[in-house]
């Protein structure tokens, strides 16, 4: 059971789509305690939506569009 709201979940959602995020960053902009953001992000994992991605040092989260559209550039140099 979520102890989220839909509205929540899409905020999170949204942002995720837009750069890479540290879950604790994305917390704090977003106004949310950080445990409730990353449930929600493990759930949007679990859904297949999102994802994470490593820049080589630091892991983020992202929709996993936009994880693509970051190895697309990584692997052109």
């Amino acid at each position: 059971m979520a102890d989220y709201t839909e509205e929540d979940k899409q905020k999170v959602l949204a942002q995720l789509s837009k750069k890479t995020w540290k879950i604790p960053e994305l917390a704090k902009i977003l106004k949310m305690d950080k445990k409730v953001v990353k449930k929600i992000v493990q759930d949007l994992i679990n859904e297949g939506v999102a994802g994470y991605w490593s820049s080589g040092s630091t892991t983020y989260v992202a929709t996993k569009e936009y994880i693509e559209e970051l190895e697309k550039k990584r692997a052109e140099g």
